[in-house]
């Protein structure tokens, strides 16, 4: 399977299950309610990224001489996502700029990828990025950014009062931004598949023609949630590990991914280079059922 896509390669997500510890680090807040006003309503609340402490855990952070080599492998894998984003790919792409990051199983690197991309995008001169935990069982991107509980996706599909700007944390990287997946709800699969879910897809993908969706999706063989919030991306993108990963999983992920996407992969956790990336490109297009 993995001879037929070229290899972008990831650092190994090791270090974020092992911690969250970052989470300490970081918290929610309010900002000064007249700056609130002028900036908008998507900065009302605010998290403190502890940016040490994440290169510490192996996260990409901007300008660090010590990840060189690594900020240069995931510009390697954000170039064609950002061409298809913003209509510059071969074929046009609908929701184009609402990316979905996701794997065929647990721990294969899909989070990790997922916040090194997003900080990658957000580098962009002309771009800006949210990032959003889809993972509403195991919300692990919320726990990196001390956000787990806080109010995020399941609370804005829940409550019709609140607005997607209510949910939305900005960061201290001016381009990034955070939705977490609010407070656990039983019924997540349906409320993921419901017209409410709908209509928040849309006006993420819609509300700012400069802005990535990066979505950090529960794992596609373990529940079906990941199948319903694929009809909403234009692009997905799967992470596979490198030498565990069976290629008969990866096979049944991918079909279960309608036709119409643009399929791109990323082999993570691979020895062959120090950050664990070996090279270029991502699946070569479209759809990749091969």
């Amino acid at each position: 399977m993995t001879s037929s896509i070229e290899k972008a390669i990831q650092r190994s997500e090791s270090k974020t299950n092992e911690k969250s510890g970052v989470s300490q680090k970081m918290h929610a807040g309010s900002t000064d309610g007249a700056e609130s006003e002028l900036l908008g309503n998507e900065n009302n609340r605010q998290c403190h990224v502890d940016l040490n402490e994440l290169e510490k855990m192996g996260f990409l952070v901007p300008d660090s001489e010590q990840q060189m080599e690594m900020a240069d492998e995931y510009r390697i894998i954000k170039r064609p996502l950002l061409a298809n984003a913003f209509g510059k790919g071969v074929v046009p792409v609908d929701n184009g700029n609402l990316i979905m990051v996701v794997s065929a199983l647990p721990g294969e690197g899909k989070t990790f990828t997922a916040i090194n991309l997003g900080m990658s995008m957000a580098m962009e001169m002309d771009t800006t990025v949210l990032v959003m935990d889809g993972d509403l069982i195991n919300p692990a991107l919320s726990r990196v950014f001390g956000l787990e509980g806080k109010p995020g996706l399941v609370d804005l599909l829940l409550d019709q009062n609140l607005d997607i700007g209510d949910v939305i944390y900005s960061t201290d990287i001016p381009k990034l931004k955070i939705l977490p997946a609010g407070h656990s709800y039983h019924h997540s699969t349906e409320l993921l598949g419901g017209e409410e879910m709908s209509r928040v897809a849309n006006e993420l993908s819609g509300r700012y023609n400069d802005r990535i969706i990066l979505v950090d999706a529960p794992p596609l063989l373990v529940t079906s949630q990941a199948n319903v919030l694929a009809q909403h991306a234009g692009q997905i993108l799967m992470v596979v590990e490198e030498c565990k990963t069976p290629q008969q999983a990866v096979k049944e992920a991918i079909s279960q991914l309608s036709e119409d996407k643009v399929i791109g992969m990323v082999l993570n956790k691979s020895v062959q280079s120090s950050f664990g990336v070996y090279g270029g490109y991502y699946g070569g297009g479209y759809a990749g059922k091969k």
